[in-house]
């Protein structure tokens, strides 16, 4: 389906929407000036083997050392290696890296330490089989995979861009060899131009409000597809508002209503996703037919909440309980057939014996959610404050370790008629509110 990009800066954040029709599919975020560390070739130097952890950690040029999984490869504290970020640091940790290059190009993904060769899914299989035969014959130990375009390209095309991706990575060897330092070799371009690469050969228009970022767009296009140049647009205002807005309030909300009247819940933890599927009106003659009914629309919208918010990582999926084994299959293929162009990225496992969908979805980095939102300056991220029964109880513990005296307690704005009511009777409190204290804390000053 034809799709359009819209690129909108603020500031310094850029902010990039894929629309499918007058739909918003996909939300991504950048920001100006900052290297992308997720799909970047890396000189780098193993400093320390981590042998309880199967890996080792790799000095490449950036502040914390990344790790590197070893699986049954042997490798040297001091040895230069060529190594692709495949997910960004979380908190302490550093990035994820891995020796198995890949360099996307228009047609196909070049694996030259791979042997495999893999097809979109979107090609029949008539058309998956035509390419891996044409492609087999001209591949030296080394794989690909063969994206969408391929089918309707010209197999020259596809051989050119074969030749020009190989010098690519002979030219990134050569770098390891020459240069001293681990460094950065080779940067994947930003989320706006990802975006382009991706769906280059659907795309109708792009829009563009930033003059930058526009040079940035056409000079990208010169070299990799030079019809979609007169396809973009500087424009200083978008029509497309109301739309954009939609998306980011979608984003931003924890509650999604389903069209039938159930909702989901999405919960990002830092070590899952878990999505809660809830029914509303019944709308079938049994429970069983409700919560099919229910969860085959949860699992379109679900499939469409995790494209849009970029969800990575596990994802825990609580539908609504079925008895049938069957319906239970059908929910499992909905969900496959809505994840259908992302399938390269996802892996179903399928349900628990609590009835849980177990599910991943490979992780880079972090969430649009997690870019663009920050910790509550009065919960610290918990989600939760402390009720007043709670927070006037433990100043009541404290006030008791102070001796006799005059005590000024300082409480943040909101909790002083609470503390008040709790603390009736003792007339050597004075209670004041503080306008930057943290909304679960207080301060007490103490006189003789």
């Amino acid at each position: 389906m034809a799709k359009k990009l819209v690129v909108l800066t603020h500031q310094d954040t850029i902010f990039s929407f894929l629309f499918e029709g007058e739909e918003v599919i996909k939300v991504r975020v950048d920001k100006k000036g900052a290297s992308k560390l997720v799909g970047s070739i890396f000189k780098g130097k193993v400093k320390r083997l981590a042998k309880g952890m199967g890996g080792v950690f790799i000095d490449i040029g950036l502040e914390k050392e990344a790790y590197l999984p070893l699986k049954g490869e042997e490798v040297k504290v001091g040895e230069s290696l060529l190594v692709q970020v495949v997910r960004e640091g979380i908190g302490e940790k550093g990035a994820k890296l891995t020796t198995k290059i890949k360099i996307p190009g228009k047609y196909i993904v070049y694996m030259p330490e791979s042997q495999e060769v893999k097809c979109s899914s979107k090609l029949s299989k008539e058309e998956k089989w035509d390419m891996i035969n044409f492609i087999a014959d001209h591949l030296d130990k080394e794989g690909v995979i063969l994206r969408t375009p391929s089918a309707r390209a010209k197999k020259e095309e596809i051989l050119k861009e074969l030749e020009v991706l190989r010098k690519t990575y002979m030219k990134l060897k050569d770098q390891l060899e020459i240069l001293k330092k681990p460094q950065i070799l080779w940067e994947d371009p930003p989320e706006y131009l990802s975006l382009i690469r991706s769906y280059w050969y659907d795309m109708e228009t792009i829009f563009c409000n930033d003059v930058e970022i526009w040079y940035k767009i056409m000079g990208f296009l010169e070299e990799f597809e030079r019809s979609l140049m007169k396809r973009v647009f500087y424009i200083k205002q978008t029509h497309d508002a109301f739309l954009l807005k939609n998306a980011l309030r979608k984003i931003s909300q924890r509650y999604v209503w389903l069209r039938g009247g159930g909702y989901i819940v999405i919960d990002e933890t830092e070590a899952m996703t878990v999505i809660d599927v809830n029914s509303g009106d019944p709308c079938g003659d049994t429970q069983e037919e409700n919560a099919l009914k229910t969860n085959l629309e949860a699992a379109e919208e679900i499939a469409k909440q995790i494209v849009l918010r970029d969800l990575g990582g596990i994802i825990m999926i609580d539908f609504i309980d079925m008895k049938s084994q069957e319906n239970k299959d059908k929910v499992m293929n909905a969900l496959k057939e809505a994840l259908r162009d992302d399938l390269c990225n996802v892996q179903i496992y399928g349900f628990t014996k609590l009835g849980v969908l177990e599910m991943a979805r490979k992780r880079a980095g972090k969430s649009v959610p997690e870019l663009l939102f920050e910790k509550c300056p009065l919960c610290s991220g918990l989600g939760k404050v402390k009720g007043n029964a709670l927070y006037s109880f433990e100043l009541s513990l404290e006030i008791q370790n102070y001796p006799a005296g005059f005590l000024e307690i300082f409480v943040p704005k909101g909790r002083k008629r609470a503390v008040e009511e709790s603390i009736k009777g003792l007339d050597n409190v004075k209670v004041v509110e503080k306008e930057d204290l943290d909304y679960n804390n207080y301060e007490v000053r103490y006189e003789r």
